[in-house]
């Protein structure tokens, strides 16, 4: 008996070890597995940038704010805004699924935005998504309600039989600064179903503002080595609403707009002493964040800050559609790729849905009194049928005279609301007739 029990004892050790054994290979194999498919997403998502992407936007999405800004410097004036693009591109992803999702998301990330309180005549930020009225049932209520309450987004059914509605919410939503944004052609088309918006605006005075009979012609270097004599703002202070930093490659200047029901914008600009062109390749949030570190309170300065910085007003239509297809957003602008079955219910319509079309528009005027500035960024959606058309004993002079990049951005949370460049300030000769004092 005692041989017999014996016996049962080693089976049962021998079965255990082979049953552990199996287990083991099982957890190694599909560990295997998941790290193949790991790999696998990654060459399809690496692989998704183009050729005609710069190296530091591949790196990754921290500098997603300053990518359009490479990709369009054409050394002229630039403006665009990143929380625009990223609102909408956000809307857009929340539709969206599979690598459809997945390119939106190694762009933007998934860290909730900031939301900010509307102000009147002051400060907008909206989001919309217009339907067609007859493609309203179709449009999933999750989706719908998904924009509701995390984007505060107004959803409009309409017949899109003129772009007039649409652009008269836009003109609202952006204190009358941008109209006009669609084409009648664009919104009639019949295969357009959906248009997903966001607007802002900003209508902010400075914390201390520039006096007008300080205001006169002086020399601005163009970026060809040319001279112009531009429209500049003067100003002589040791308050801590403006701080400057000045190094060895680079002159910037902050400068505070004021406090609206505790939402604080700042104006930042940076002045490269070489080719902003190369400078504007080189430029990372890394470099931004260092420049903010090392950035010295006029209040610490025994006579004060000297400023002298151009005025500017422009317009500017980013190239939004080719410039997301540079940065790995492929699938959502090719009907055959495309997948927003999120959004509707495309078994029913029996046709898949995609962007046909990113637009991006955004102005700015910068003057003595403040800052007004505006953005749009509008999605069309369209069924696969056609396309869419130290302390110091004298003044530190700050002088901004050559082109320079500028941000707008939370002086508290550092976000960034608009980005630019200045190759050709206001000209004094366009300017002198408004000013009082005879120059």
């Amino acid at each position: 008996m005692k041989n017999q029990f014996g016996g049962v004892r080693l089976i049962t050790i021998i079965g255990v070890i082979l049953i552990s054994a199996v287990i083991l290979l099982v957890i190694i194999f599909f560990a295997g597995l998941n790290d193949h498919e790991e790999v696998s997403k990654n060459n399809i998502l690496t692989n998704t940038y183009t050729s005609d992407t710069p190296a530091d936007i591949k790196e990754e999405n921290t500098n997603f704010e300053l990518s359009f800004l490479k990709l369009e410097d054409k050394q002229e004036n630039i403006i665009y805004s990143p929380l625009s693009i990223k609102y909408a591109l956000k809307m857009l992803q929340e539709g969206a699924s599979d690598n459809t999702y997945t390119q939106i998301e190694e762009i933007v990330g998934n860290s909730n935005l900031p939301t900010y309180s509307n102000i009147e005549n002051t400060l907008s930020l909206a989001n919309g998504i217009f339907i067609r009225d007859t493609y309203y049932q179709y449009v999933k209520d999750d989706y719908k309600n998904v924009l509701e309450s995390k984007y505060n987004a107004e959803i409009r059914q309409d017949e899109f039989q003129s772009a007039n509605n649409v652009n008269s919410w836009i003109a609202e939503k952006t204190f009358g600064k941008i109209e006009n944004m669609l084409t009648d052609e664009l919104v009639t088309n019949s295969d357009l179903q959906m248009l997903l918006i966001n607007a802002l605006a900003i209508d902010m005075e400075w914390k201390i503002q520039f006096e007008d009979d300080k205001t006169g012609g002086r020399q601005f270097y163009l970026a060809d080595g040319t001279e112009m004599t531009a429209t500049t703002m003067s100003r002589t202070t040791s308050s801590d609403d403006v701080s400057y930093y000045m190094g060895d490659d680079i002159t910037a200047i902050t400068i505070d707009l004021k406090e609206y029901e505790g939402t604080q914008l700042e104006f930042m600009a940076l002045m490269p002493n070489t080719n902003l062109e190369q400078y504007v390749d080189s430029l990372t949030m890394d470099k931004i964040e260092e420049i903010t570190q090392n950035l010295n309170s006029a209040s610490n300065t025994k006579a004060g800050v000297n400023i002298n910085i151009p005025k500017f007003e422009f317009d500017y239509d980013l190239n939004l559609k080719d410039n997301l297809r540079k940065l790995g957003i492929t699938d959502a602008f090719t009907p055959q790729l495309a997948n927003f079955s999120n959004m509707a219910d495309l078994e029913k319509t029996q046709k898949n849905l995609y962007t046909s079309d990113a637009l991006h528009k955004a102005n700015i005027e910068f003057s003595e009194e403040g800052i007004k500035a505006a953005a749009v960024t509008v999605f069309g959606m369209m069924e696969a049928t056609s396309s869419i058309g130290v302390k110091n004993e004298i003044p530190i002079e700050i002088n901004i005279n050559n082109p320079f990049v500028f941000l707008i951005r939370d002086k508290n949370t550092k976000e960034i609301w608009l980005v630019g460049t200045v190759y050709e300030p206001n000209s004094w000769e366009d300017d002198k007739q408004d000013y009082s004092i005879q120059w």
